[in-house]
């Protein structure tokens, strides 16, 4: 079957809901929204949000799932909800980013050293690129790669950035810093041999320090195949070393060293894998692969917090999904490839009671996606969840558990508009528990 045609299929539905059963949830919803008069006001008393109080009991893990990275509209919604999480204990946050970036973002919001922001791959430094090796797509990746947003999206990210680092400010001398980290491979391939350099800085004169820092040291002209399996050669010997290690290196040091040389090589193993790739089935290898490094990263971070501690995690709706199963049309290279759980789904299996998931969704508007082929104008779809959302408001918070027959239509499959236009089928109370809705979205600001 054609493309256009599934679509079609799709936007058509095998159970399109009947107009009086649409007219029925808009005024239960209308009812029960919470609204946001403008998404633009970073001063909006958050305690309009304190009948979320009640839902979030005995919560320890939120997700904020955005459906497109590329409107500017995610900013305003990562903030609000961020300051209303953080005022209710929330610590740790974490974002679809890559680990390295991580790192020195969460060293700015330490310490407020804007040269952090500096070294930020995600927001265009190549510091760490080699010159005697072209690792840039060829393949499918290309596209999205050399037509990227860069510019507004820094931008964008660093206006999130420095307002949590003035939460964290207020949060330092009070009740405790938040942890941010990345949960992604890094966005550069190599970023992360200037955290390890950094981190094994400290300890220039031990011999098992110094004996890491000639092997982290590049060689000319190694392929990316060679340089993994350096880097591999390094993650035994600090198996091999471990007690040498922590004789001058505390557990944490010694266990993030570990993490992030694994990210590093990881990351490397993407590139190998995605970068050349012609087609979706040589892509979905490296997706998989990459998914699983989430998997890994999150699992990291959970182990270093205490456990009265909680956990935010932003990205991409689809890996922030509960169930990868019960989408439908989800993309020819989804989150997990086809062949693991997204990172969502792999969470909520481990620790299905304390998840907490927020979509944020939108029904028209222009997005900065990078993809030339592809149109930048979302335009509503009638009947899709989206569409019949916009009947009821402009920018509002809605959950999705209810148990209400008014609102029933949640707990059907509908089509539901996503990134690039395209649509895809679930049930929105099996993935989400509150729905963000913003009607119309912008383009990335500069």
């Amino acid at each position: 079957m054609l493309g256009h045609q599934i679509i079609a299929k799709l936007l058509n539905g095998f159970r399109r809901p009947k107009d009086e059963e649409i007219e029925a949830f808009i005024a239960w919803a209308s009812e029960h929204a919470v609204f946001i008069d403008s998404l633009n006001d970073s001063t909006m008393d958050i305690e309009r949000l304190s009948t979320l109080d009640k839902l979030l009991e005995d919560k320890r893990i939120v997700y904020l799932g955005e459906e497109d990275h590329w409107v500017h509209e995610k900013s305003d919604y990562r903030l609000l909800m961020l300051r209303y999480l953080i005022s209710r204990g929330w610590r740790y946050i974490g974002e679809e980013l890559g680990w390295s970036d991580g790192i020195r973002i969460n060293r700015y919001l330490e310490t407020g050293d804007e040269s952090y922001l500096e070294r930020i791959a995600t927001y265009g430094y190549r510091g760490a690129i080699r010159t005697d090796r072209d690792d840039r797509p060829t393949g499918i990746l290309k596209d999205s790669s050399g037509n990227y947003p860069e510019s507004a999206f820094k931008a964008e990210q660093l206006r999130l950035t420095k307002a949590l680092r003035s939460l964290n400010e207020k949060l330092l001398t009070t009740s405790g810093g938040i942890h941010f980290f990345g949960f992604d491979i890094d966005a550069l391939a190599g970023g992360g041999y200037e955290d390890i350099t950094e981190l094994l800085s400290f300890k220039p004169d031990s011999p098992v320090v110094r004996k890491l820092q000639s092997l982290l040291a590049r060689v000319p002209g190694e392929t990316v195949g060679q340089e993994i399996h350096r880097l591999n050669h390094i993650l035994d010997l600090i198996r091999r070393q471990e007690v040498n290690l922590q004789e001058v290196l505390d557990e944490k040091q010694h266990l993030m060293l570990r993490e992030s040389l694994r990210t590093l090589r990881d990351s490397f193993d993407f590139v190998r894998t995605a970068n050349p790739a012609m087609d979706y089935a040589s892509l979905n290898m490296a997706m998989a692969a990459r998914e699983q490094v989430m998997h890994r990263h999150i699992q990291f971070i959970l182990s270093q917090m205490a456990p009265a501690d909680k956990l935010v995690l932003m990205g991409h709706n689809r890996h922030l999904a509960k169930h990868d199963s019960i989408i439908k049309n989800s993309g020819s290279a989804p989150p997990g490839g086809k062949r693991v759980p997204s990172v969502g789904n792999y969470i909520n299996d481990i620790l299905p009671e304390q998840v907490f998931s927020i979509w944020m969704l939108h029904d028209h508007g222009v997005s900065s996606q990078p993809l030339s082929w592809l149109s930048k104008e979302y335009i509503s779809r009638p009947g899709s969840l989206n569409a019949i959302l916009a009947k009821v408001g402009s920018v509002f918070l809605l959950p999705t558990t209810t148990g209400d027959p008014y609102a029933r239509l949640l707990d059907k499959e509908l089509n539901m508009v996503g990134l690039y236009n395209i649509v895809f089928r679930t049930v929105i109370s099996k993935q989400a528990d509150l729905i963000f809705f913003v009607n119309e979205v912008t383009p990335l600001k500069s």
